[in-house]
């Protein structure tokens, strides 16, 4: 039976993350703030990424039940018809929190079309991400079991969307084969991705245990789309 190896799938001297992330802070702006930008659309942003920070303290310390439009305006300082202006209604302004923080994770890992172990690199920094601050992503993911789940499934949408991006934009570098179903393989690994963590939140699953199991479901899902030229390192007995 062929089994996958976490540190055969690691890029060769590849070095574990050391960014600390926390998502209980305002997310920066990756490039900085934009040259010649109105200083009234910057001051949005930034009240927004405040409140989006706010939110994402609140499932750290009270769990999706403390998080009400009250608490949110309490905790950023700003007024409940802000909130509502700025981020919308309690479910979708979690999703954007939620969003927001998880796709800066990614980004963080710098991901590059042309680099078959990209995706690889990302599911490392949502790993890191978890070992820094486990009880965000806990709380998220508990999220599945209540009578919000609407926002989970809203969350991964997203994410699939932004996967499904990223693997077409693979597919033109030539990593992934032409005609292969790019669609296809973002929804299956997020839906694959989405309950090893609804697992892991519920279970306590070992970290190591969950890394082995996303690197192989990515293995499973990408096997027959990634250029032979591309393939990473497996092992098999």
């Amino acid at each position: 039976m062929m089994t996958v190896n976490a540190m055969a799938l690691r890029p060769a001297g590849m070095a574990p993350p050391m960014m600390v992330f926390d998502p209980t802070l305002p997310i920066p702006r990756l490039g900085g703030a934009v040259p010649g930008g109105d200083a009234f659309g910057q001051n949005q942003r930034n009240r927004r990424s405040m409140i989006l920070a706010a939110i994402r303290r609140l499932l750290v310390n009270e769990g999706l039940a403390g998080v009400t439009v009250r608490r949110i305006a309490e905790c950023s300082g700003h007024a409940v018809q802000t909130i509502y202006n700025l981020v919308g209604p309690r479910d979708l302004a979690i999703t954007e929190a939620v969003t927001e923080y998880s796709q800066y994770v990614c980004l963080t890992a710098n991901p590059n079309p042309a680099d078959p172990h990209a995706a690889v690199r990302m599911i490392d920094r949502e790993l890191r991400s978890i070992e820094v601050h486990p009880e965000f992503c806990r709380n998220v993911c508990q999220i599945y079991f209540s009578e919000s789940r609407g926002i989970f499934y809203d969350f991964r949408a997203r994410q699939t969307r932004m996967l499904h991006g990223f693997l077409v934009q693979q597919q033109k570098s030539g990593v992934i084969r032409p005609g292969a179903d790019t669609r296809g393989m973002a929804e299956n690994f997020m839906l694959f991705m989405g309950a090893v963590f609804v697992e892991w939140s519920d279970s306590c699953l070992p970290r190591e245990q969950l890394r082995q199991r996303l690197y192989a479901g990515y293995h499973g899902i990408m096997a027959d789309a990634i250029q032979p030229a591309a393939r990473w390192g497996q092992t098999g007995d």
